[in-house]
């Protein structure tokens, strides 16, 4: 009897593919051979428009690993597309029926999800390099990312370590997430909370060999005024893309007297993906993961605890994340009093302004770079060439709007 997710990966596949996947398929896929670490400052010091791989560069990577392996393209474009409500199936049920009828290339599903062909190709580069899934929310009435997010994604994954990177897409499918709540007896209320974090369609985020890539979409964070969020035990960003958006070059705040000359969603993105690594830094691959519970985490390890509490946070130059995310408590940046939001701004501190991290604790960075970033070291902002950020004329400062807001 076939298992759920064996006749799952059947039906994803044409057959010139089968045989293949039997067989160990696509055995050259995820090697992040094109989208490199970043340990210079040359992808923090840019705005939107600058700093991510041009049209050319997508393609070249894109024939790179479709060489030889027939049938992956369409494989991996109805991955990429996956769906589980009913106005997306439908939607996309009319993108395919129009690209027969002009008898376009292949990429035309995919391009008209994305109404972008730029999109489309940054978002197969990825997933055929780094195994990210970058989509439109299942919710259908949800705003969706345009190419622009995309090219922030880029920049931002290539801020993480490929050893991490792996670890983030090593999550197991919830297949069996039913039976282990009935079969541990947990009880109702944190049952509750478990299917709250389930998402309603984790299945559409199965791969072919079982597990759930890093995934990015858009989502509401809490009470719509969180900017991104990752539930304890996935891997999976959810971003509130209006939020998100406040952080971008150009936008003007009155509180702290600044505008950005640089795209400073990129720290947030390493921060959500500091919650991802601590999720599964300790994950043997093996052991059912079940959001938080049977498996410890890097902030809550016996040790890292002490570690994490007796870090001094460096101050972020203006407080900058003070300007654009709600926060209860805001001390030193997005640390809000939890040990899991501490350890995500030291592993983003250390990446992003490692020079001010060294001087503030020096013993938590040689902590973060000894025992978490296995001796990898960066430039930070701190090594920008030019500004970014200035300060606000005295009309913008009349004019501009409140903490927070536009």
């Amino acid at each position: 009897m076939l298992s759920r997710l064996t006749l799952l990966t059947i039906l994803l596949l044409p057959g010139s593919v089968q045989s293949e996947v039997q067989g160990n398929a696509f055995p050259a896929l995820f090697q992040h051979h094109f989208f490199t670490l970043s340990q210079g400052p040359e992808l923090l010091c840019t705005t939107s428009h600058s700093g991510h791989f041009k049209k050319a560069q997508l393609l070249e990577i894109i024939d790179y690993y479709e060489k030889q392996q027939p049938g992956l393209r369409q494989t991996a474009i109805d991955f990429l597309t996956r769906h589980s409500h009913p106005e997306h199936l439908s939607r996309l049920l009319k993108i395919k029926s129009e690209c027969e009828e002009d008898q376009a290339d292949s990429l035309c599903v995919l391009e008209n999800y994305w109404e972008s062909r730029e999109a489309a190709l940054r978002a197969l580069a990825l997933f055929y390099d780094t195994k990210t899934l970058i989509k439109h929310s299942n919710d259908f009435d949800l705003p969706r990312f345009e190419p622009d997010h995309l090219r922030l994604f880029e920049k931002a994954i290539r801020k993480i370590p490929p050893f991490m990177r792996a670890s983030m897409t090593k999550a197991k499918p919830m297949s069996q997430l039913e039976q282990a709540i009935e079969t541990h007896q947990i009880k109702p209320s944190t049952q509750a909370l478990i299917r709250e974090a389930a998402p309603d369609d984790a299945d559409t985020r199965v791969w072919l060999d079982g597990t759930l890539p890093l995934a990015i979409e858009p989502g509401l964070g809490f009470r719509a005024q969180v900017v991104a969020q990752v539930y304890s035990g996935s891997n999976r960003v959810l971003i509130t893309i209006h939020n998100f958006d406040k952080a971008k070059e150009k936008n003007a705040y009155r509180d702290i007297e600044l505008t950005y000359l640089v795209d400073f969603r990129l720290p947030l993105m390493v921060h959500e993906f500091a919650h991802v690594i601590d999720n599964f830094h300790f994950w043997d691959g093996k052991t059912e993961l079940y959001f938080f519970l049977w498996y410890k985490k890097l902030s809550s390890d016996i040790v890292n605890i002490y570690v994490i509490k007796d870090a001094d946070l460096a101050l972020w130059p203006s407080k900058w994340f003070e300007a654009f995310e709600y926060m209860w408590e805001v001390n030193n940046g997005r640390y809000n009093g939890k040990i899991n939001e501490k350890l995500a701004e030291l592993f983003a501190q250390y990446i992003l302004i490692p020079f001010q991290l060294k001087t503030q604790s020096p013993s938590s960075y040689s902590w973060l770079k000894d025992e978490v970033f296995k001796g990898i070291e960066y430039q930070g902002y701190e090594a920008c060439i030019n500004p970014i950020v200035r300060e606000l004329s005295f009309w913008e400062k009349a004019v501009a709007a409140p903490l927070g807001k536009r």
